[in-house]
C-alpha cells in the first residue's frame, strides 16, 4: 500500500461546539480527494464522541492514525513531525 506525504495534526479544542455543514463538506471532500496522500494523522481531543469515532474508523484509513489527549498535544506534534523517532 503506497503512503503519501501529508502529515495532518487535527486538534479539537475544548471550545469546539460542532461542525458547520460547509466545513464538514470541505473537510470530507479534501479527505476523499487526498485519501492516499496521507502518511500520518494525529487526532488531538478529549471529547468522548471524537475518540469513539476515530477508534471506529481508524481501521479504514490507509495510513497511521493515532489519538492523543489535549494534554498530549506536544507528543502528537512530535509524532507527526518525526521528532519522536529522532529521540527529540
Amino acid at each position: 500500500m503506497g503512503r503519501g506525504s501529508i502529515r495532518m495534526l487535527y486538534i479539537i479544542g475544548q471550545e469546539f461546539t460542532g461542525y458547520e455543514l460547509g466545513a464538514l463538506w470541505d473537510d470530507g471532500t479534501f479527505g476523499i480527494r487526498h485519501w492516499r496522500d496521507f502518511s500520518q494523522i494525529a487526532v488531538v481531543g478529549d471529547q468522548a464522541w471524537l475518540r469513539t469515532a476515530v477508534t471506529l474508523f481508524k481501521p479504514f484509513f490507509p495510513c497511521a492514525v493515532r489519538l492523543f489527549s489535549l494534554a498530549e498535544r506536544s507528543a502528537a506534534r512530535a509524532w507527526i513531525t518525526g521528532a519522536e523517532q529522532a529521540g527529540a
